[in-house]
């Protein structure tokens, strides 16, 4: 749903908020969850493969078949004894910041026709690809500009001894990881300065904020407040 950088600010944002990880290699193995839900795109299964991306990524986020809604309360259900991982945390942050992201930022950008708002006031109402090359643009543009404002590490890739004591999960392979990690540090160090026509920072920073904080209430309703 939003993109790996702010799947790495909502997380950051989170450690800001709450005590859950001081140690350093603890951080670095949560924010690394944050994203790894989104590395099915890169593992020899579904790398080159024709499926509709509804279909290959319904695994590793727990959705329901034909919908790209994400269940994260089955993620916990079925991972709970070792939740307190901080690369498990991540994970389960992925998806509940994807659950959310949908409610809180991405659907105030369109109007009741489906057209998408403009800063300058107008409107695009083209066919749905032209729409969603906009956005796929805009959101490409926010994550640089976002990245710059929350400070985000670089993060270094994981060695094989590192990527085997991951705690596993049955619905992903992690063979693609390290390629993530090497297109996000991408989209958060690139030096470009864009142009927004749809987003603003102002917004993303406010409503990370309000991601950040309806899931760290989610977190307690479902029995981790301990941890925060």
């Amino acid at each position: 749903m939003p993109a790996a950088t702010i799947h790495r600010c909502v997380g950051k944002k989170i450690l800001e908020i709450t005590n859950m990880y001081t140690d350093e290699y603890d951080k670095k193995l949560f924010e690394i969850g944050c994203v790894a839900p989104d590395s099915w795109k890169n593992t020899s299964q579904y790398k080159n493969s024709p499926l509709p991306k509804k279909i290959k990524r319904r695994a590793s986020h727990f959705s329901p078949e034909g919908k790209y809604i994400e269940y994260y309360l089955n993620f916990y259900d079925k991972y709970k004894p070792t939740i307190d991982d901080p690369f498990m945390m991540g994970y389960l942050i992925h998806l509940m910041t994807d659950f959310y992201w949908r409610y809180i930022m991405f659907y105030n950008y369109f109007n009741r026709d489906g057209s998408i708002r403009l800063l300058d006031g107008s409107s695009v109402n083209g066919e749905k690809g032209v729409r969603k090359t906009l956005l796929k643009n805009e959101t490409a543009k926010i994550a640089t500009l976002i990245s710059k404002e929350y400070k985000l590490k670089w993060l270094d890739q994981l060695s094989d001894n590192e990527i085997e004591r991951l705690t596993k999960i049955d619905e992903l392979e992690y063979d693609g990881l390290n390629e993530t990690l090497i297109y996000d540090n991408k989209e958060a160090n690139d030096t470009i300065d864009y142009e927004l026509k749809v987003y603003r920072v102002k917004d993303f920073k406010n409503g990370i904020t309000k991601c950040s904080n309806i899931i760290i209430g989610e977190l307690g309703n479902i029995g981790i407040a301990e941890l925060l």
